[in-house]
């Protein structure tokens, strides 16, 4: 059995993928996504009246505030790269933004994001981020220290589920492998079992969750560099069957 942790509005759409490829999973929410209406329009009031060379937009959860803002901006005479952190955030941008072309790192990671050379040419001189409250600051950070003014708008936030919301019962017993697509999820489900998870291999996407793992005393981490559920699948059916 896997576990599986997904935000809340994800969980059940991530577990029939599973299931599907014949997976025996567990899905396990240890957060919802509540959006923060004053930070989408405030994020709106920015483009009418500045303009950024790039957009990155850090999840599908921001998707929806960040196509209105750049379809509704006054102040767009040339159009913003705009960077998704990873496939299903690209392909929602361009459901909702077709006139803009959207652009993937390599890895999808804020390190990703950083390293891509949209970031690291001398006329990008100011970047928006559409994201959640509490996360990303890495690439706030990289940014600021090129000299690249660094506007942030969280237009959603993660409320804890406590306690955390599974799809079916399961014992640690049986469980094989955990899959943690943010440090945070990671976090709070190791919290909720105290240390009887610590022993079991774990699945992350990027290398600072993977550290943050080895930090908790968790050993057995591995890396798959896609979030998307094909992809984690297409890991597992490789390395744990």
């Amino acid at each position: 059995m896997i576990l599986v942790t997904r935000p809340l509005p994800k969980l059940r759409k991530s577990v029939l993928a599973f299931e599907r490829a014949g997976i025996d999973v567990v899905g396990v929410a240890t957060l919802d996504i509540i959006d923060v209406p004053s930070s989408a329009a405030a994020l709106n009031t920015f483009f009418n009246h500045n303009h950024a060379c790039v957009v990155m937009v850090t999840s599908v959860y921001a998707v929806s505030s960040a196509a209105q803002a750049l379809t509704q901006s006054s102040t767009l005479n040339s159009k913003p790269t705009v960077i998704a952190v990873g496939d299903a955030t690209a392909r929602a941008l361009t459901l909702a933004l077709p006139m803009y072309e959207v652009v993937t790192p390599p890895l999808h990671s804020s390190e990703g994001i950083v390293a891509m050379h949209q970031l690291n040419e001398a006329n990008c001189k100011q970047a928006v981020i559409i994201k959640g409250e509490g996360g990303r600051d890495l690439i706030a950070k990289t940014l600021q220290q090129r000299a690249i003014q660094v506007e942030s708008f969280c237009v959603y936030k993660r409320e804890q589920l406590t306690p955390p919301i599974y799809t079916k019962t399961w014992k640690v017993d049986d469980v094989r492998g955990i899959i943690a697509t943010s440090e945070n999820m990671a976090q709070q489900l190791i919290e909720t079992h105290d240390a009887t998870l610590l022993s079991v291999p774990w699945l992350t996407v990027s290398e600072r969750v993977a550290d943050v793992l080895h930090n908790k005393g968790i050993s057995d981490v591995s890396l798959c560099h896609r979030a998307t559920d094909n992809a984690l699948i297409a890991w597992i059916k490789e390395n744990w069957e």
